[in-house]
């Protein structure tokens, strides 16, 4: 057992209940950070770039039929990846999942370069998504023989774990591997019953089987030494972890509950809306967000590009989209973790830079407006609305200047008004009323004057003309 689990046993306040578990809160560092970054990359990136399917290592194995994710019949087949995977590598029983790792061997990876661009791009918290469903270790690892440093040289978690905490923001890893029991049961009409690589595929069971001993020991024992290698403030899991069964999630989350309290730091978990709720974690909406201003703070996790992993699909989010995002989910008291996909060599791509640039140019002249804020009266005013709560929102929405977007400071003495589009001539914040006691109007990054007043409409304002072009305009109002 590994000795911060042990130490933490002599030293437990919080027990594997439920009760005790929803107990713990949601760190102040998340609800004053706002803006995260992190990166689907794992030798999962070399199928995904060889045809885009997010799930390359299940769908590899699929030659007669079709799966869903949850493991039913979706069609006949050969599905795309099975096809592409036999053109190039040959059939999955000669060349399976365990032959396409060993080619993962990144030349380009740099985890000073990468924790400058996200710290450039205004992140507060950032970090590697740290095992994927592929059940590949993103760092070097004594629990399993299938990680980076024993594959393919390198320790992306300690580069990145160094590097951003050097610029100041918090270290958070993804774990993906609750879903790595059902994932490679395809595998087992291929190379996936060999026993030498039963530590890869695990021991040959149906989709629906529960989960054996040996896989639920692998599952905790990744998590004990990734927590006591590199310290992470934030395990995200992905929908997988709710299908791990209480008696084995719950003494996990109170061990680290109780790890964060023996380490004198705030830590966080979160669960996916859609799957169980792991008590005293935070909800995080995939590719959603919710409707209307919460209570408890949640987060979304989002990506530029239609695939998690680096693809050869075309983005299909830029700068402006991010902003607006960011700012309506940080006015119903939400944050935003925004996916970046290196490519497999380990390299971020050019589009990818210069819309995190963007981000990072408007954060640094806007950033009071949305780091350290919380959510004021109302959240939001203007036509463009979600129809509804959730997760994987297809519709894309377009914000105008009537959209604002509400903030304000800890102590309320300031409110900001976000307008996601850049007004012409006068326009009116409804949601500002007279009993608001505002004493003055400035634009943030607008050194000039702004012309306001109080009407029984809301408050008027005008734009000023000289303002620079900007994806969306922060105006800072302070009260009497």
């Amino acid at each position: 057992m590994f000795y911060w689990v042990l130490t933490l046993m002599l030293n437990a306040q919080f027990k594997p209940t439920f009760k005790s578990l929803d107990e713990h809160g949601v760190p102040e560092w998340f609800q004053d950070a706002k803006f995260g970054i992190y990166t689907h990359w794992t030798p999962t990136t070399i199928g995904n770039e060889l045809v885009p399917c997010g799930w390359y290592p299940y769908y590899m194995y699929q030659k007669d039929s079709v799966l869903t994710h949850g493991g039913d019949k979706r069609s006949d087949g050969p599905h795309r990846a099975y096809t592409a995977h036999v053109k190039k590598y040959g059939d999955p029983s000669e060349f399976g999942w365990k032959d396409v790792v060993k080619t993962f061997q990144p030349k380009k990876f740099d985890a000073a370069e990468w924790a400058e661009l996200f710290h450039k791009a205004g992140a507060k918290f950032a970090g590697p998504v740290a095992m994927h469903h592929d059940g590949f270790a993103m760092w070097d690892s004594e629990v399993t023989r299938w990680c980076a440093g024993k594959n393919s040289g390198i320790d992306p978690s300690a580069g990145l774990e160094k590097e951003i905490r050097k610029r100041g923001m918090n270290y958070i890893a993804s774990f993906h591997h609750g879903k790595t029991w059902q994932y490679f049961v395809p595998s087992y009409a291929y190379d996936g019953t060999n026993p030498e690589y039963r530590d890869l595929y695990f021991e040959p069971h149906a989709y629906h089987d529960p989960m054996s001993d040996n896989y639920k020991k692998w599952w905790r024992d990744v998590l004990d030494e990734y927590i006591e290698k590199y310290n992470p403030d934030m395990i995200w899991f992905d929908m997988g972890e709710s299908k791990v069964p209480e008696e084995t999630m719950y003494p996990f989350l109170a061990s680290y509950y109780n790890y964060g309290i023996n380490e004198n730091k705030q830590v966080a978990t979160t669960c996916k809306n859609y799957a169980k709720y792991l008590p005293g974690s935070i909800v995080d909406y995939e590719k959603g967000r919710v409707k209307d201003m919460q209570d408890k703070p949640w987060l979304t996790d989002d990506s530029m590009a239609p695939q998690w992993f680096n693809s050869n699909r075309k983005p299909t989010k830029d700068a402006n989209d991010i902003i607006d995002m960011l700012a309506d989910i940080v006015s119903k008291n939400g944050c935003l973790l925004l996916n970046v996909a290196p490519n497999s060599n380990g390299a971020i791509l050019e589009y990818e830079k210069n819309v995190l640039h963007e981000v990072g140019g408007w954060l640094q002249t806007n950033g009071e407006a949305i780091y350290s804020t919380r959510t004021w009266k109302t959240a939001a005013e203007g036509p463009t609305v979600l129809e509804g709560t959730g997760s994987f929102i297809k519709k894309k929405l377009v914000y105008s200047a009537k959209d604002i977007r509400y903030t304000r400071t800890k102590d309320n003495k300031t409110v900001y008004g976000i307008v996601l589009d850049k007004p012409t001539g006068e326009f009116v914040m409804k949601s500002v009323s007279a009993k608001d006691n505002i004493k003055k109007v400035s634009l943030l990054g607008y050194k000039g004057k702004v012309k306001w007043e109080q009407t029984a409409d809301g408050l008027k304002i005008e734009m000023p003309k000289d303002a620079i072009d900007a994806h969306a305009y922060a105006f800072e109002l302070k009260k009497k």
